[in-house]
């Protein structure tokens, strides 16, 4: 894929972090210069300053490293610092206030730029499409998950938002079919959607021995160990997983579960833990930065995901490129990328189905050669070329 020359993006994301950071590692290279949009509220940047906020509120923490993130020859980010209220009946007045102050930035800054790229559609779809209407430049926007699933039907407010954001889009790119099928409920024409899912950065995530990864964490080498790595919050299904603990203990004592995470639900978590007498069998760690996962993903033997709702979890292939079989819900985009040769799927909010499901991946014989090669089709290396490709036809008509 060639350079495309002298052209420059606008990125309007909500951090530089995870997916979103390895994705703009690659496409940046693809341009003059990548200029990022950063809106952050005041409350948000003051809730950021204070520790237990920041440990108990991923977001907040991701949001931190994107303010701090060290700008490259090739990117520049601009954290976008606006007046705005803790409360959704401040809405509107927010989205209103983010957008003002971001145009100002474009204007005091003298940003150029060829294309636009917006991250979720919500607040910084709704920027996209303010500038693209000033600017006259194409807009692309990424849906993800909760974004198209759930904001749009909280309200009419957001409902009429999100249809209005969505066309003034020149192309919207989303996850998962899941997705694509809630755009179409939305209004998008079908030629205007292109499913890529997230991905992982081959240069972390690849196998390495197991008994290495375990002796660097201090993890049982006799044991079996299972991971799960999501934010401790209620959608991502921690309680049913740890009722399958239970279960599965019966039948495997010599089990080792592995909780990676932080949230609002970490205290209460705990407690069930120690309620259900899982203390030795059972490991939070709080959560951990992206760069530390690989090493715990080749420390495991299963990676599980009980999740009650998802847009395209990138965990899941990230497992899968270090050589993991994955016991995963059957919500959003994960059924699309589990297939029998990789991992088993179950039905969300089920303890019996997922302790079932353990116990058997316990027992099957994986072939992790098929695992390592079904994970090669989500790598950021070859997700990033579509990504350029659908940049490339939209300037190409601009």
């Amino acid at each position: 894929m060639k350079k495309t020359n002298n052209k420059e993006l606008l990125l309007i994301t909500p951090h530089t972090q995870v997916f979103i950071g390895d994705q703009l590692a690659l496409i940046k290279n693809y341009f003059n210069m990548v200029h990022v949009l950063l809106p952050v509220s005041l409350f948000s940047e003051l809730a950021i300053r204070i520790p237990f906020l920041r440990e108990r509120i991923p977001y907040l923490r991701v949001l931190s490293d994107s303010i701090h993130s060290s700008e490259t020859e090739k990117l520049q980010v601009f954290p976008v610092r606006f007046p705005a209220l803790p409360m959704e009946l401040a809405g509107k007045t927010n989205f209103h206030l983010a957008c003002k102050w971001c145009i100002e930035i474009v204007s005091k800054h003298s940003i150029n730029f060829s294309l636009i790229h917006s991250h979720f559609l919500d607040l910084h779809s709704y920027i996209g499409a303010m500038i693209k209407e000033k600017s006259g430049r194409p807009l692309i926007i990424t849906a993800h998950g909760s974004d198209i699933h759930t904001r749009p039907f909280a309200n009419d407010w957001y409902y009429n938002l999100a249809r209005f954001t969505l066309d003034k889009a020149d192309q919207v790119i989303t996850v998962s079919k899941s997705n694509a099928e809630r755009l179409l409920s939305l209004g998008v024409p079908p030629n205007k959607i292109h499913i890529i899912p997230n991905g992982y950065d081959k240069k972390s995530f690849k196998p390495i021995p197991s008994g290495e990864a375990r002796k660097r964490l201090g993890l049982p080498v006799g044991k079996k160990v299972i991971l799960t790595v999501s934010s401790l919050v209620e959608v991502k299904g921690h309680a049913y997983l740890l009722d399958a603990v239970q279960a599965v203990l019966r039948k495997q004592d010599n089990a080792v579960f592995v909780i990676i995470g932080s949230g609002p639900l970490g205290r209460v978590l705990r407690k069930q833990a120690k309620n259900l007498g899982l203390d030795d069998n059972v490991l939070f760690t709080g959560m951990k930065k992206h760069e530390e996962i690989p090493i715990w993903m080749n420390a495991c033997d299963l990676f599980v995901l009980p999740s009650l709702n998802e847009g395209f979890p990138t965990v899941i292939p990230e497992a899968f490129a270090c050589g993991k079989p994955v016991v995963a819900t059957k919500v959003g985009g994960i059924p699309e990328i589990i297939t029998k040769d990789v991992g088993i799927l179950v039905n969300p909010g089920s303890p019996g189905a997922l302790s079932s499901a353990i116990l058997e991946a316990f027992t099957k014989k994986w072939n992790y050669k098929a695992i390592l090669s079904h994970a090669n089709q989500y790598s950021w290396d070859a997700l990033a070329t579509r990504i350029i490709s659908l940049y490339e036809e939209v300037l190409v008509h601009q």
